[in-house]
């Protein structure tokens, strides 16, 4: 084998390198980010099940509970609105403590 072609080959075995360490960084990279949002949503999960698991106990409530809790309230890491936009009828909301966005709410009805 040639000097030159001794010198190639070694050129193309260090740029193979070069590419396939690359192309591993990139992987972990995109793996450490697949894991960090596979938490973030298990973690909204849980926070959405917490507070369905609110609006569930809420809406069990009997009239005179609604009544008596009308309007904003904290309960837990939640904040509850209750709302009677009619005599019969309640809104219920349950909000993000952090960024006051609505989460779950619904609609109930005692006569």
């Amino acid at each position: 084998m040639s000097a030159r072609r001794s010198g190639m080959l070694m050129l193309e075995v260090m740029l193979g390198v070069a590419i396939v360490g690359m192309a591993g960084v990139g992987l972990i990279t995109m793996l450490t980010q697949t894991l960090h949002t596979v938490r973030q949503g298990r973690a909204a999960e849980r926070r959405m099940e917490s507070a369905s698991r609110l609006l569930a106990r809420a809406s069990l409530w009997s009239d005179t509970d609604l009544a008596s809790r009308l309007g904003r309230s904290r309960i837990g890491n939640w904040n509850l609105e209750v709302v009677r936009p009619q005599p019969a009828l309640y809104t219920l909301s349950v909000f993000d403590t952090l960024g006051g966005a609505a989460v779950v709410h619904t609609t109930a009805y005692r006569p």
